[in-house]
C-alpha cells in the first residue's frame, strides 16, 4: 500500500511501521480531525479470503468490546469495497516487551512483576468477556510511558482469540486439532493442538516473565515439532537454576503458571496477579473524575470502573520478602492529574514514583508517537 492512500473515505495511510505474515501497521492520520491513528491493514492477498477476514473482524471486535486502559484501544474497523480491511488504532509511543528483552534482559522481579500484573489485568478483563487471547508474547506487549511512568502496558494483537461460549458466526473459526499461537510461548495444550481456556493465558505469561527474568525461552527445538514436542512433554529449566539471585517465592509464581497440566496453574488472572503484589514496589494510582487513589496493586476490570477499596488481605508467597511501602508522591500525582486530565471521565492507574514538578502545560509531558500494534 502506498503513502496517501485513502481507506474507508476517513483515513489517509503515511508511514509503513511495521509488517506481518498477516498485516501492515502504518501511521495515518483521520482527515477531517487530522488525528494521528495507527491503521492496521490486512494483506491484499489475504483479503479475498472470508474466514481471515472474518478473523480481522473478531480482532477489533474483541479489542474495542473491552475498553481496558492495559488493552490497545481500537477506534474504528473500515472494510470498503474495493480496499482491504483496515483496523483503526491508537497511537502509541514507546517499544515492546520483546524489544527491551533483547536490549536489557534480565530484568528485576520489581520490573518483571509491575508488567505482568498489567498484562494480568488486562487478561482479567479479556476472560470475564468470553475472550481468550491465546497468543500472548512480548511482542504483543507494548511498553509507554506517561507523565514520566514507565513500563504501562497495552497488550495488541486479539488476531487469533477465542470467544467461548458464543458459537453461531466464527466459532468454527478456532476448531480443535489446529495450532495456534507463536511457539515458544504456547501452553502444552496448544501445543497438542487441543481445546484451551483462559489458564492457557497465563501459561504465556508466565513464559515471558521465565524470559525476562532468566534472559532466555524455557524451550527451544531444532524443528517446529520438537518444539512443540518439547512444550508438551518436557521440564524446562528451573528458574534458580538459571539465575540465582531470583527470589524463591517470585521463581515460584512463574513456575506454577508455567505448569503442564492447566488444573495446576493458577485459576485466574486475577489469582496470579494477587500473587504478584509483594513484588508490586511503588503504590499505584487511580487517575478518576473524583480524583486520585494510592493503591498497591494494579486495577482489575472492576476497579478501573469503580472506587470500592481493595481487599483487606493479600495472598502472600512462601519465601517472599514484602518490599517496604513507599508513600506516593504528591508532585507525582499533580503531573499525572495534569497529563491525564482527571475530570475527562477516563479512568488508568499509573505506578507513582518520585517526580520533579510538573510543567507549566501538559502538552509538554505527552509522548512522542512511535508505533502502535503487531502486524
Amino acid at each position: 500500500m502506498t503513502a496517501g492512500t485513502l481507506l474507508g473515505g476517513r483515513y489517509r495511510v503515511q508511514t509503513l511501521l511495521g509488517k506481518g505474515g498477516f498485516g501492515a501497521v502504518y501511521e495515518g492520520v483521520q482527515e477531517g480531525l487530522g488525528r494521528r491513528v495507527a491503521i492496521k491493514v490486512l494483506l491484499p492477498e489475504l483479503a479475498e479470503d472470508p474466514e481471515l477476514v472474518e478473523r480481522f473482524r473478531r480482532e477489533a471486535q474483541a479489542a474495542a468490546a473491552l475498553g481496558h486502559p492495559n488493552i490497545v484501544q481500537v477506534t474504528d474497523f473500515v472494510a470498503e469495497p474495493g480496499e482491504p480491511p483496515a483496523i483503526v488504532m491508537e497511537l502509541l509511543a514507546g517499544q515492546s516487551f520483546a524489544r527491551l528483552l533483547d536490549g536489557r534482559a534480565p530484568l528485576s522481579e520489581r520490573r518483571v512483576a509491575f508488567i505482568a500484573s498489567q498484562v494480568l489485568a488486562a487478561l482479567e478483563a479479556a476472560h470475564a468477556a468470553g475472550i481468550v487471547h491465546r497468543d500472548i508474547k512480548p511482542d504483543n506487549v507494548f511498553l509507554t510511558s506517561v507523565a514520566g511512568v514507565d513500563d504501562l502496558v497495552k497488550v495488541l494483537d486479539f488476531g487469533i482469540a477465542k470467544l467461548s461460549g458464543q458459537g453461531g458466526a466464527g466459532a468454527h473459526l478456532t476448531s480443535t486439532g489446529v495450532v495456534m499461537g507463536t511457539p515458544q510461548y504456547m501452553s502444552p495444550e496448544q501445543a497438542r493442538g487441543r481445546p484451551v481456556d483462559a489458564r492457557a493465558d497465563l501459561y504465556a505469561v508466565g513464559t515471558c516473565m521465565y524470559q525476562a527474568v532468566t534472559g532466555r525461552v524455557p524451550f527451544s527445538g531444532a524443528s517446529f515439532n520438537a518444539l512443540l514436542f518439547a512444550i508438551a512433554e518436557d521440564a524446562p529449566p528451573s528458574v534458580q537454576s538459571l539465575r540465582h539471585d531470583v527470589d524463591r517465592g517470585f521463581a515460584a509464581v512463574i513456575e506454577r503458571a508455567m505448569a503442564k497440566r492447566a488444573d495446576d496453574r493458577y485459576p485466574t488472572a486475577a489469582a496470579m496477579r494477587a500473587a504478584l503484589s509483594p513484588w508490586l514496589d511503588a503504590p499505584m494510582v487511580v487517575v478518576t473524575p473524583a480524583g486520585v487513589t494510592a493503591r498497591s496493586i494494579v486495577p482489575t476490570a472492576a476497579t478501573v470502573r469503580s472506587e470500592a477499596p481493595p481487599p483487606a488481605d493479600t495472598p502472600k508467597i512462601a519465601g517472599a520478602q514484602p518490599p517496604q511501602a513507599r508513600p506516593a508522591s504528591r508532585l507525582a500525582i499533580a503531573g499525572l492529574l495534569v497529563a491525564l486530565g482527571a475530570g475527562a471521565g477516563g479512568h488508568l492507574a499509573l505506578r507513582a514514583r518520585p517526580a520533579a514538578p510538573p510543567p507549566a502545560h501538559a502538552s509538554a509531558m505527552a509522548p512522542q508517537e512511535t508505533t502502535a500494534a503487531n502486524a
